[in-house]
């Protein structure tokens, strides 16, 4: 919701009319606001559109009729999506960039504030949302104990379903992900990385505990109980 609404106002504000492709999760997160647009707007000002992203973006890009993409993904779909416009010259693209938000940590920083505001930033509604930070780099100076309290700041967020109190990690919406986060550590640590967390990377079907890597590689257990 976030990333869609900071994409869509601009553009309205500046006197444009829309298309939105809602991402398939989350569609009836945007029902009431579909009532407020109809009843802010003249017809055809809003336009949401639903279905598979692989059939329906390519061919409204092939009517020649979008001046401006804006796409929250992957640079490898954007350049995908770019070659289907008739025009791709007269095209406007506003893109993500892949979503590597980097996160610095300088020598001098109050490393409390600084551990809050990563976990935040890179776990906030369990890590999935494209604004989320994927990177962090921190100085080598004080990586150690930056490092340890981050890994208790993870290792302290509460785990379970979306409706329960409190939580911070739930399971994610497909069941393919857990696999996707672990090929990424695995690549980590065949790069030289060890994960550092206790349990980190410790899965069950869709439910997938955050992983703190640092730079030697450790061997993971894998577990699933009830």
């Amino acid at each position: 919701m976030n990333e869609m609404y900071t994409t869509l106002i601009p553009a309205l504000i500046m006197g444009d009319t829309t298309v939105v492709k809602p991402p398939k999760f989350g569609v009836l997160l945007h029902q009431p606001l579909l009532r407020a647009f109809a009843a802010s707007f003249p017809p055809g000002v809003v336009n949401f559109i639903y279905g598979s992203g692989a059939k329906i973006t390519p061919a409204l890009m092939k009517s020649g009729n979008v001046d401006v993409l804006a796409l929250i993904g992957s640079s490898r779909a954007a350049d995908i999506l770019k070659r289907e416009h008739p025009q791709p010259h007269r095209l406007r693209s506003i893109l993500s960039l892949d979503a590597k938000n980097p996160a610095l940590v300088m020598a001098d920083a109050d490393l409390d504030v600084a551990v809050r505001e990563v976990v935040a930033g890179a776990l906030s509604f369990n890590g999935q949302r494209c604004t989320g930070l994927k990177l962090t780099f921190v100085d080598a100076s004080i990586v150690d104990v930056f490092l340890e309290k981050l890994s208790q700041a993870v290792n302290a967020l509460p785990t379970g379903l979306p409706w329960d109190q409190g939580v911070k990690l739930t399971p994610m919406p497909e069941f393919h992900k857990a696999d996707a986060m672990q090929a990424f550590v695995d690549d980590a640590v065949n790069k030289g990385a060890r994960v550092v967390n206790a349990g980190g990377g410790t899965a069950c079907e869709t439910l997938y505990l955050r992983s703190v890597t640092k730079n030697r590689p450790r061997s993971r257990s894998r577990t699933c109980s009830s």
